[in-house]
């Protein structure tokens, strides 16, 4: 991609395709849309989990390997989660595939109760 000069049509259109997909992901979910895109050029799924700081995070690591089984049907290996304490989430995990979410918060069924 260092040089434009060289490429079809067709291969233009596609290098425009995927600066327009990386402005509008970067532009809505920000770092987080960096990360999608990365995910998406490199053809490999993103897998998140944010969990509230005073849990564990070996037990947030095996309750996120066992939501991707049993949700998403995927077997994920510890090292290619990427962890994320976060103060605000009330208890437990929220879990992210791609850009599929499984929030399993106190938060969540908070909101729902209200």
């Amino acid at each position: 991609m260092n040089n434009l000069e060289g490429k079809s049509l067709v291969e233009l259109k596609e290098i425009l395709k995927s600066l327009k997909l990386y402005k509008d992901l970067k532009d809505k979910l920000w770092n987080r849309g960096k990360a999608l895109f990365q995910s998406l050029i490199e053809k490999k799924s993103l897998y998140k989990v944010e969990y509230f700081e005073k849990l564990w995070e070996k037990n947030a690591l095996e309750e996120a390997q066992k939501i991707y089984e049993k949700i998403f049907s995927k077997k994920v290996w510890v090292d290619e989660i990427i962890l994320k304490s976060k103060d605000t989430l009330e208890w437990w995990i929220r879990v992210f595939l791609d850009d599929n979410l499984v929030d399993l918060s106190f938060n969540r069924i908070e909101k729902k109760l209200k």
